[in-house]
């Protein structure tokens, strides 16, 4: 008899097992895979992304393949290319004055296409390393129209957004993996992971104002801001973390557990989530409970290699390239934001 009640219990707990493991892989996941958009014409490694929303089109920099893609999202399928580079690293598309910058770190240049033609406009040269580039929105309160930042070996570069004529120089010490401007103030946070700190410069000023120290994480790579309230987040890759830290103070707030080899980090307003990529093939979300509380909440596989994305929330959409894997052409992997 005890024995019966013994085997009884064990397929109890068994079945409850079966049970909850059920129940969790069917659990509404805060991503969801909606679309793979192919690219059999593109070999190696992508980098950085941008979009045109009244266009609808994605340009992606095809770094491992000399080009600057673009893609048509209304039909789901290359539509131009751009040819002639050998390291492109950045794209960034400026609506108002429809023009393309495309950053390349081996010709040490940034040039500038027309939107509509895809005809070169301006080659910047003497850029040597040119990697990330953002559109500085702050900047048209002094200048007329925003400009166009770009991270290269010396410092971040200026460009005007209307013609890609060079403004001015913030000079730093080392290059910046990544940056972010904050609209609100002007200010610049710029990672310099080789030398350990994030650097807090002065659009206006055009100088390095305070040096935050990022012990104990080192590389690290992507960032993104909260404004709203006052935290700025980066991807540590050793370890593999999402790293908070207070705009106010320069403080580190917290750090929690995140994906390897990331390069690209998105904070999501609307949601009250950030979404890290990482080459490890996989997406981590986390969950903003308030300003010092963000829980890895999931981790949605990918493909491994794609370490880089771009999110679009007035698309509520997840752009993740991968690159040739498993016998299966590169592709964009788009991914729809769930409730």
């Amino acid at each position: 008899m005890n024995r019966m009640k013994c085997l009884s219990a064990i397929v109890l707990v068994l079945g409850l097992c079966v049970f909850l493991a059920t129940a969790q892989s069917q659990a509404p996941q805060p991503l969801k895979l909606v679309q793979k958009i192919p690219l059999p014409a593109v070999k190696g490694r992508i980098d950085h992304i941008s979009v045109d929303l009244q266009g609808k089109r994605l340009f992606l920099a095809a770094l491992g393949n000399g080009t600057m893609e673009v893609i048509d999202l209304a039909s789901a399928k290359p539509l131009h290319t751009i040819t002639g580079f050998k390291d492109a690293q950045g794209a960034l598309f400026v609506p108002q004055s429809n023009l393309i910058f495309i950053s390349d770190g081996e010709l040490n240049l940034v040039n500038v296409y027309d939107g509509t033609t895809y005809k070169l406009v301006r080659s910047v040269t003497d850029l040597p390393g040119a990697d990330n580039l953002r559109y500085d929105g702050f900047s048209a309160r002094t200048y007329g129209a925003g400009l166009v930042d770009v991270a290269y070996q010396f410092g971040i570069r200026a460009l005007d957004s209307r013609d890609g004529k060079p403004m001015f120089e913030i000079p730093l010490e080392a290059k910046s993996e990544s940056f972010q401007v904050e609209m609100s103030t002007g200010r610049i946070f710029a990672n310099l992971p080789t030398l350990g700190y994030i650097a807090v410069a002065s659009e206006n000023k055009r100088l390095v104002l305070d040096k935050w120290q990022v012990q104990g994480f080192k590389p690290f790579y992507p960032m993104a801001l909260d404004t709203m309230n006052h935290r700025l987040f980066i991807g540590s890759r050793n370890p593999p973390k999402l790293v908070v830290l207070d705009t106010e103070s320069g403080k580190i707030v917290t750090s929690v557990e995140g994906v390897g080899h990331t390069d690209d980090l998105w904070y999501d307003a609307a949601h009250k989530r950030l979404y890290m990529s990482g080459g490890d093939g996989e997406i981590a979300v986390f969950d903003q409970r308030d300003a010092d509380h963000y829980p890895l909440i999931a981790k949605i596989p990918s493909v491994p290699g794609a370490s880089t994305s771009f999110f679009v929330p007035e698309l509520n959409r997840l752009y993740v390239p991968s690159t040739p894997y498993a016998g299966q052409p590169a592709a964009v992997q788009v991914f729809e934001v769930q409730p």
